[in-house]
């Protein structure tokens, strides 16, 4: 038994085609993977409807500018048609189906696109010559023909003409709708595949893109669906309610609009913490010096390192999804402990007063459960208590 296990303890190594093997990094990158696909659910279902006051005044097929990307496509086959086949771009499906597809596309982008930087510098500049080469020869052949053609039919002429037969100039632009096929799909899926990206190819800065990107979109249809911009512009969205509402799940702790966003925050954080991770891990074995790489003490401090990483990634994942849920329902819990010891008429108003219910009511709520959390800290020794917690989490693991 001994004998084995110094021989799988010797043939492993801090390599980083080895670690990319290692069931620990496996599971960041599975998890990281597996909060990109939620989130772009999540974000799907909140922010991709547009309003029912548009869809009454046009038609559930008008194109507004949601995080859905099927409309966009739908009112760019109506005007040109579409080059990309329906069943790739999910178009004429609906729900989690509509994404099967361009999903697929990602998948097959990603891995593409990884081949290309792991190739050597030569291959990588052929690759350039030979995309810009069929580029170029789809944007001028076709329009030299067809110019070529009506020239032998119907005389000299210059390629523009008010008479259709002779006017050629839209075979140049014929290209664009491509173009614009891949604007609409990247709207939505351009973060999904730049997020495998980061995570399967190890870029850090493309975690942080997406993001990025993420937050940008939520602010932006916050701003476009505010009420003074709205009855100044209305472009179609769908705003979310002010008033957050009465906690109903988790045992009265949140309700449902605070629950959808509280995801959403939970599956980026999730997505940031465990695609960054694994880019900090692979990092620090990749500095250790060659001989290192295959000591055994250095491979076991890394194997506990990782280890406890995974258990601090779900204990800190969880500790914020439920302070954040608390914050969110401070107010309440401030009024019910007034109600318990006055016992009057006045908790209960307030309790149900509109104020209390917007917004901005909770985000004051959240506010003061910060400054509140933040004075106990002068208090409460945090790093006795975490100290103790992580001595007995190290026990559980030795016994």
């Amino acid at each position: 038994m001994e004998i084995g296990e110094k021989k799988a303890e010797v043939t492993e190594t801090l390599h980083i085609p080895a670690l990319r093997k290692k069931w620990q990094i496996l599971a960041l990158q599975i998890a990281a993977t597996a909060s990109l696909l939620l989130l772009l659910k999540r974000m799907n279902e909140l922010y991709g409807p547009c309003s029912e006051q548009f869809i009454i005044d046009n038609n559930e097929e008008t194109w507004c500018p949601s995080y859905e990307h099927t409309r966009g496509l739908m009112w760019l086959d109506n005007a040109n048609g579409l080059m990309i086949p329906d069943f790739l771009l999910g178009v004429g499906q609906t729900g989690t189906m509509s994404m099967i597809g361009p999903l697929a596309l990602c998948v097959f982008a990603t891995f593409a696109i990884e081949r290309y930087w792991s190739s050597s510098q030569e291959l990588q500049n052929r690759v350039k010559q030979v995309s810009g080469a069929l580029f170029g020869a789809w944007v001028i052949l076709p329009f030299l023909f067809a110019w070529i053609f009506s020239t032998f039919r119907n005389g000299l002429h210059f390629p523009w003409n008010s008479n259709d037969s002779m006017n050629h100039i839209e075979h140049l632009f014929h290209p664009l709708g491509l173009v614009m096929e891949l604007v609409f799909l990247g709207i939505v899926f351009a973060p999904v595949l730049i997020g495998l990206i980061g995570i399967w190819g190890l870029s850090k800065r493309s975690i942080t893109w997406v993001v990025g990107y993420y937050i940008i979109v939520i602010a932006f249809h916050a701003v476009l669906t505010f009420e003074p911009i709205v009855s100044e512009v209305d472009v179609g969205l769908r705003a979310l309610p002010t008033q957050i509402g009465e906690g109903t799940l988790y045992g009265g702790l949140v309700s449902p609009l605070a629950s959808s966003l509280l995801g959403i925050a939970i599956l980026m954080l999730l997505f940031m913490e465990s695609g960054t991770a694994v880019i900090g891990h692979m990092e620090y074995a990749a500095s250790l010096p060659e001989e290192s790489k295959r000591d055994p003490e250095y491979i076991r401090q890394f194997n506990n390192v990782v280890n406890s990483h995974l258990i601090q990634l779900v204990v800190v994942v969880s500790l914020v999804a439920i302070t954040t849920a608390m914050a969110l329902a401070f107010d309440d819990l401030m009024i019910s402990i007034v109600g318990i010891l006055e016992g009057t008429q006045w908790t209960g108003q307030v309790k149900e007063s509109l104020e209390l219910q917007m917004t901005y009511g909770k985000v004051i709520s959240a506010g003061l459960f910060i400054i509140a959390v933040a004075g106990l800290r002068f208090i409460v020794p945090w790093q006795t208590v975490s100290g103790y917690v992580e001595s007995g989490i190290a026990k559980l693991r030795s016994d």
